[in-house]
C-alpha cells in the first residue's frame, strides 16, 4: 500500500494530490497504553531534546520507543514520524532498512507488511487482511478496517468503523475523522484539527501547512504559523524546511521575538546536514536506561 497519507502527517510533503491521498489511505497506529513512570518520561524527554538539536540517532531511538511503547504509548503513526525524520538527518538511508529489523512477532511488523500492498492487492486480499486484523486486539486495527472500507468503495460503513474506533480510543481514527469527509476524501477541517492537537502533536504541523495558506482576504496569519511550528518543534516534529521558515520569520522585524537564542542555535544546528553538523549540546541517553 502507497505512503502518501502517512508523509502527509508526518512530513507535510505536498507531492501528492488530495485524490492520492484518498486513494492512498495507508496507515495505521496501534495504541496500547504503557507504563510511564518519572525516569522513562525525563529518558524520553532528553531523547527528544537530543533529536530536536538534529541528531539521527536520537530519532531512531524514539522510534523504538514508539514501535515497542517505551515510556510513551505504543504509536505506529509516532514510530514512522520518527523514522522519517532519522532518514533526512542520516542515521539510515531509507525507511525500509528500519522496517526490516523490526521482530516479526511485533504487531507493527504486520502493518509495514499491509502497508506495502497496492490498492489492488488491498481489494483482492481484504477479506484475508480482514482476517489478519481481527487478531489483533486494537482499536487502530479497527480503524485500518474502516480505512479498507473507504478503499473498497463502501464508503459509509468506513467511516462509521472508523467514528467507533475513534471512540474506543484509536488517536489514529480519530485523526482520520478530522481529515475524512463523507466521501473518504482529505479534507483538512482547522477547527477539528485544533481540537486534536493537544493530543495528537502531529496536528500541530497540518495546523502550520493550513495557516500559511491566504485567508479570504489574501492574509497570512504568519504568527499563528510560528505557533504551531514552535508547538510541532516541542515534540521534535519540525521539518527542515518548517525550521527554515520559522527562522525566517523570526529574523523580521514582528516585535517580540518568538525565539530564543538557543533556540535560533539549535534550529540552526538542525537544518544543517550530516555533514555539516555542529556540536549538539543536549545530553545523551540509551533506550536500554528506559523503564
Amino acid at each position: 500500500m502507497k505512503e502518501c497519507i502517512i508523509l502527509f502527517m508526518v512530513a507535510i510533503l505536498a507531492s501528492c494530490s488530495d485524490t492520492q491521498l484518498a486513494e492512498s489511505i495507508a496507515d495505521v497506529k496501534e495504541s496500547d497504553l504503557v507504563k510511564e513512570n518519572a525516569n522513562g518520561s525525563a529518558e524520553i524527554n532528553a531523547l527528544v531534546e537530543r533529536a530536536r538539536w538534529g541528531d539521527g540517532q536520537a530519532y531512531l531511538q524514539l522510534a523504538d520507543c514508539y514501535r515497542d511503547g517505551i515510556g510513551v504509548k505504543k504509536d505506529f503513526l509516532g514510530m514512522m514520524a520518527m523514522v522519517e525524520q532519522a532518514r533526512i538527518h542520516g542515521a539510515i538511508h531509507n525507511k525500509m532498512e528500519y522496517m526490516t529489523q523490526i521482530p516479526d512477532d511485533n504487531d507493527i511488523k504486520h502493518f509495514c507488511n499491509l502497508m506495502d500492498k497496492s490498492s489492488d492487492q488491498l481489494r483482492e486480499e481484504k477479506d484475508s487482511i480482514m482476517v489478519q486484523l481481527a487478531t489483533i486486539d486494537s482499536p487502530d486495527a479497527y480503524a485500518f478496517f474502516g480505512v479498507l472500507c473507504v478503499e473498497s468503495g463502501d464508503t459509509i460503513r468506513g467511516l462509521e468503523i472508523i467514528r467507533d474506533a475513534s471512540e474506543r480510543g484509536s488517536d489514529f481514527a480519530a485523526l482520520l475523522n478530522a481529515l475524512l469527509d463523507r466521501k473518504g476524501k482529505i479534507q483538512l477541517d482547522k477547527m477539528k484539527l485544533e481540537q486534536l492537537a493537544e493530543r495528537i502533536p502531529l496536528a500541530y504541523k497540518l495546523l502550520g501547512k493550513l495557516s500559511r495558506k491566504p485567508d479570504e482576504n489574501g492574509i497570512i496569519d504568519e504568527r499563528k504559523v510560528a505557533y504551531y511550528y514552535m508547538k510541532a518543534d516541542e515534540h521534535a516534529l519540525l521539518s527542515r524546511r518548517e525550521a527554515r521558515w520559522l527562522l525566517a520569520y523570526h529574523k523580521k522585524d514582528v516585535g517580540t521575538p518568538l525565539l530564543t537564542e538557543s533556540d535560533v542555535k539549535r534550529l540552526e544546528a538542525f537544518i544543517s546536514f550530516p555533514n555539516e553538523r555542529v556540536e549538539i549540546v543536549a545530553d545523551t541517553v540509551s533506550v536500554d536506561n528506559i523503564e
